[in-house]
C-alpha cells in the first residue's frame, strides 16, 4: 500500500511536467502555418518587398543630311556613309535610284557602325577619303624661322591655330571650308602646302614632336560641311 502511494505521488507530477514541456515547445503541424513566427525571426523578411519599376527611354539614332553633288550616285553615297542603299532609298522615299538631282538634300540613316557620330554636324556637302599628316609653323614644315615676318601666318592670312587650322588642296577642299575629320573633329581649311595635293590634308600642331608622332594616317574620312548650315 505504501509503495502504491509513493509511486502515484512521484509519477503524476512527472507526467504533468512532461505534458507542459511538450506543449511549450510544440510547433504547428498544419500547412497553414509554415513560416517561422515573428518572435523567432532573426532577419527581417524582405522577399516580399516590391522592386521599383524601372523604365528605359529609347534613343533615336541621329539622322545626317547630305547634299548631292555632281557625279554622286545613291550607291556611292551609301558606300561613303556605310549604310545599305535600300535603307537610304527608304529614308528618302526614292523608288528610282537614278533620279538624283544636284543640290538635293538626302536624309542618311545612321548605320550604328559608321563614321557619323552624335557630335558631328548634321549637314554634309561632300565626303572624302583622305591621307592625314601634321605640320608646325617651324622651319621643318614651312621653311620659315621665328624671325620671319610671315612666321605662323597661313595662306589665308590668319595666324595658324592648333585645333582649328588645316592645310588642303583648294582644288579638292576650297579655302575657308569647315570640315569634320573622323577621329579628330572640326577643322577649318586655312592653309596650303607644296606637298598637299589631292585628298591629302595637313593638320596644324604647335609641337614638332607631336606632329612627327602623328605620322601618316591613311583612309580617313573627311566630311565637308555645307557652309550655310554651320
Amino acid at each position: 500500500m505504501f509503495l502504491r502511494i509513493l509511486f502515484t505521488t512521484l509519477t503524476i507530477p512527472l507526467l504533468v511536467s512532461l505534458w507542459l514541456t511538450g506543449k511549450a515547445y510544440s510547433y504547428p503541424s498544419s500547412d497553414e502555418f509554415t513560416e517561422l513566427p515573428q518572435s523567432y525571426s532573426l532577419v527581417a523578411n524582405t522577399s516580399s518587398a516590391v522592386e521599383p519599376e524601372t523604365t528605359t527611354t529609347a534613343t533615336v539614332p541621329p539622322t545626317t543630311q547630305y547634299q548631292v553633288n555632281r557625279g554622286d550616285t545613291l550607291f556611292k553615297i551609301a558606300r561613303d556613309f556605310e549604310v545599305d542603299v535600300n535603307d537610304l532609298m527608304a529614308a528618302n522615299g526614292i523608288s528610282d535610284p537614278r533620279g538624283l538631282t544636284i543640290g538635293q538634300t538626302l536624309n542618311v540613316p545612321s548605320s550604328g557602325t559608321g563614321a557619323v557620330t552624335k557630335t558631328q554636324p548634321k549637314i554634309i556637302k561632300k565626303v572624302i577619303n583622305t591621307t592625314l599628316t601634321a605640320y608646325t609653323a617651324g622651319f621643318e614644315s614651312t621653311g620659315k624661322k621665328a624671325s620671319h615676318p610671315m612666321y605662323g601666318i597661313t595662306f589665308s592670312g590668319l595666324k595658324a591655330k592648333e585645333g582649328r587650322t588645316i592645310a588642303v588642296d583648294p582644288a579638292v577642299i576650297p579655302l575657308g571650308s569647315t570640315v569634320f575629320i573622323e577621329g579628330i573633329g572640326i577643322r577649318k581649311a586655312e592653309d596650303i602646302g607644296s606637298a598637299i595635293r589631292g585628298s591629302r590634308i595637313d593638320v596644324f600642331m604647335n609641337d614638332l614632336s607631336q606632329a612627327q608622332e602623328f605620322g601618316v594616317k591613311k583612309n580617313v574620312k573627311v566630311y565637308v560641311l555645307n557652309r550655310e548650315n554651320i
